[in-house]
């Protein structure tokens, strides 16, 4: 006894070794949930949910949705079109798409009165249904927003018809459909733009999704869209009667290839360059809850993004975006060419220098996920913007400055997310409710 009370007195009181057995363990126990966490994070899925409630906005998130609607006031035209870049009074399909969403966030935001909506959306819906046609078929590609005269892009004041797109045609037909049931007013208007359309142009007897070219004066029918886009315009476009069911295939075409750790879904096809960025898969989400793409693919998208985020610490948010500096546009590409994380241009050139994160991206993921990555993004880039101008495109990775860039997709995305969980669930579904 004597020699086991000398042992501890040696070392300390037998009430204090208890306590410090106690502590190393809980210690170890701290450390092994620790690094469990810590593994998880890296080695599983999020797995994307619908939200089933609706999210009450804070005062940042509102912040956020006046800076992105300030873009849409700064840059309306008489024609009641939002110009799709600040200052340049151009506008494709796909923007006034992203301008009917941003309009329909705004009005149940509490940003524009339910008059002043009626209002616009009458002046746009009217310009729409006034929109001289290519060749009396379907929309130009690009219009002067001020005169609704058919343009190439970048050349205002040129009338010139250049062809049609069906990917940006399934984005406007998406929200004209949502109007045309969410707002019973707007439903003839609404109706009467897609009936002026030849829609049966837009797919191909093999069932794929078909734009033109006419560029040059001589008109070419080409297949449309790639894994992500393909997809998601088919399904667009199903509201108006087009079938597609080649393009309505997510799997057919797609393989998996490692990055990182991750196996990430990409086009199998090499006749066209396959950029894999993150807005094809958001809007999906947005819009339908992952009814045209498996949510398990954009489950991998953004686990990717996760894990360049940890070995790199810079935020991973990547999709296409306009520049503020040459060469004015490029798609940030978690994966193309057979390779991962390229910028390059629209002709497969690479940009490194312009290499970045789209502030539309990752307010998207993170209305969609509300994982603590997401968070990160969220609460990391939701401050790239003037209040008086909009919400700029993103930042640059190697200065970490703001891309300045002020567009109408990014600010009509912006507002889209938002309202996504403002409402609580797919905007398709919430708009088959009325």
């Amino acid at each position: 006894m004597t020699q086991q009370i000398h042992f501890y007195s040696s070392l300390a009181p037998p009430n204090i070794f208890r306590q410090l057995l106690v502590c190393g363990a809980i210690a170890l126990i701290t450390i092994g949930i620790h690094q469990t966490l810590k593994w998880r994070e890296r080695n599983t899925l999020d797995t994307p949910v619908v939200i089933t409630k609706r999210y009450r906005l804070r005062a940042e998130d509102m912040q956020l949705a006046r800076t992105a609607w300030t873009y849409f006031q700064k840059n309306r035209q008489s024609t009641g079109f939002v110009s799709s870049a600040a200052d340049f009074p151009a506008i494709t399909m796909w923007d006034v798409g992203s301008q009917l969403a941003g309009m329909v966030a705004a009005r149940e935001l509490g940003l524009l009165s339910p008059h002043e909506f009626d209002t616009w959306m009458q002046q746009v819906l009217k310009s729409l249904n006034e929109l001289p046609l290519y060749r009396g078929e379907l929309p130009n590609k690009v219009y002067d927003a001020k005169n609704l005269i058919p343009i190439n892009y970048g050349k205002l004041g040129k009338p010139q018809e250049i062809g049609f797109s069906a990917l940006d045609l399934a984005r406007l037909a998406r929200w004209l459909d949502i109007i045309a049931k969410k707002y019973p007013q707007h439903t003839a208007a609404s109706r009467s733009v897609i009936a002026r359309w030849k829609v049966q142009r837009l797919v191909s007897p093999q069932k794929q999704l078909m734009g033109t070219d006419a560029s040059t004066g001589k008109e070419t029918w080409n297949h449309e869209g790639r894994l992500g886009y393909e997809q998601y315009a088919a399904y667009a476009l199903k509201t108006i009667g087009v079938v597609a069911s080649t393009s309505l295939d997510s799997k057919a075409e797609a393989k998996f290839v490692n990055v990182m750790g991750t196996l990430i879904p990409v086009d199998k096809r090499t006749t066209y360059r396959n950029h894999v960025t993150s807005e094809p898969y958001i809007l999906d989400g947005l819009e339908t809850g992952f009814q045209a793409l498996p949510a398990d693919y954009a489950a991998r998208l953004l686990q990717v993004q996760l894990r360049r985020y940890q070995a790199t610490n810079l935020l991973t948010a990547w999709s296409e975006d306009n520049l503020d500096r040459e060469p004015w546009f490029v798609y940030n590409c978690i994966f193309v060419d057979g390779q991962p994380w390229k910028t390059v241009d629209m002709s497969g050139k690479e940009f490194p220098d312009a290499r970045g994160s789209s502030l539309k991206a990752a307010v998207g993921w993170h209305m969609l996920f509300r994982t603590r990555y997401t968070e990160k993004l969220y609460k990391g880039m939701r401050w790239l913007g003037d209040p008086e101008r909009g919400a700029f495109a993103g930042f640059y990775e190697q200065t970490q400055e703001p891309n300045r860039a002020l567009t109408l997709n990014t600010n009509g995305i912006i507002l889209q997310s938002l309202l996504y969980n403002y409402v609580g669930k797919p905007l398709i579904v919430w708009a088959d409710e009325n």
